[in-house]
């Protein structure tokens, strides 16, 4: 009501928290895209240069189009630098609108979270499953990073072995296509944090290890769509770079890239090897940060364009007498070319 109460008919028992959501399945509020508090958030994470927001129950794409607009706002009265390399908005699905407004979510987005705890109440429990598996398939599909999250070792807040379906869970979304599975309450509060991460660690490990056993799904995503035809000489050197890899049975990709796009399209065409992103220039380590969302990406910061080899094998990528796919820009009087070498 007007006094800010509101009386309730509890139909369960149940332990009540100071703090906690509400949810309100199946009702469409009018509830701001970001609350004051969160305006506030966004402004400090700004200002200690945070490299991702997830805004949350985000249900459409105006949402997103505003949020952007905010962090905009904030460099411009933090007097930030014109080229300032903003954070990566990865927003979260977890109602009935912003599944069914999902299209347009995902193409206003950089990424986006499976936030499995909420969408679990806000949809029926029994159709989770099938929206996570439709989310990453959508995010694989235009090559943009996807999380899945909420209580994958749930059972590890208090107990130092995981279940078994908590391991398939992980599992699957890594067979799934998730480019990274993220613990919540694990480790925020639970017993045996460091103990939930290493296990959460060795079962992606064997997920992936299982890969290289499968000819028929290592190599290309061969669904994605190029969502923007200047991109399109990159997703063809992309493309061929993961398919010279698998035909030469190559131990790296390694690629130079400023502003990491190439990266996040060779990670979208699911390589069976490490993606070695070559970084320069003054955004190198924040754009190095955030290339870690997309699957398989391992950046470094170069001094000089010749040392990319060097490190990468300094770094235990590669070895003497591996194969690699090295991607790198060549000048050539004046046109500026990408070429494609295998070594």
């Amino acid at each position: 009501g007007e006094d800010g109460i509101l009386d309730c008919v509890i139909d369960n028992d149940g332990n009540i928290r100071s703090r906690a959501g509400v949810n309100l399945p199946g009702c469409v509020t009018d509830l701001p895209a970001m609350s004051e508090k969160d305006k506030a958030d966004i402004y400090y994470g700004i200002s200690k240069d945070v490299d991702f927001i997830a805004p949350s129950f985000i249900q459409d794409a105006e949402s997103v189009h505003e949020i952007r607009e905010y962090i905009n706002d904030c460099i411009k009265k933090q007097n930030l630098p014109e080229n300032y390399k903003s954070p990566l908005i990865i927003s979260k699905i977890e109602s009935m609108r912003g599944l069914q407004n999902f299209n347009e979510i995902l193409d206003a987005s950089d990424g986006i979270m499976v936030a499995r705890g909420d969408l679990g109440v806000e949809i029926p429990i029994h159709s989770v499953t099938n929206a996570q598996k439709e989310i990453i398939k959508a995010c694989n599909t235009v090559g943009k990073p996807v999380i899945v999250a909420t209580q994958m070792l749930e059972s590890m807040s208090d107990n130092p072995r995981p279940t078994r379906a908590e391991v398939a869970d992980v599992t699957n979304a890594v067979y799934d296509g998730a480019d990274a599975v993220m613990l919540s309450g694990e480790t925020a509060k639970g017993k045996y944090p460091l103990e939930t991460v290493n296990t959460m660690n060795q079962i992606i490990r064997e997920a992936e290890h299982f890969f290289e056993k499968r000819p028929d799904i290592v190599g290309k995503n061969c669904d994605l769509v190029v969502s923007d035809e200047a991109d399109l000489s990159n997703y063809c050197m992309a493309r061929a770079s993961v398919t010279a890899a698998a035909q030469h049975k190559a131990s790296a990709i390694l690629v130079h890239t400023n502003s990491g796009k190439l990266a996040r399209i060779i990670s979208a065409y699911r390589p069976h090897v490490p993606i070695i992103a070559c970084l320069q220039g003054d955004d190198a380590f924040k754009i190095g940060r955030q290339l870690i969302l997309s699957r398989g990406i391992h950046p470094v910061v170069l001094r000089t364009e010749e040392g990319s080899i060097g490190l990468a094998k300094q770094l235990g990528f590669i070895k003497e007498g591996d194969d690699i796919v090295l991607l790198g820009p060549r000048e050539d009087k004046d046109i500026s070319m990408r070429v494609l070498r295998v070594h």
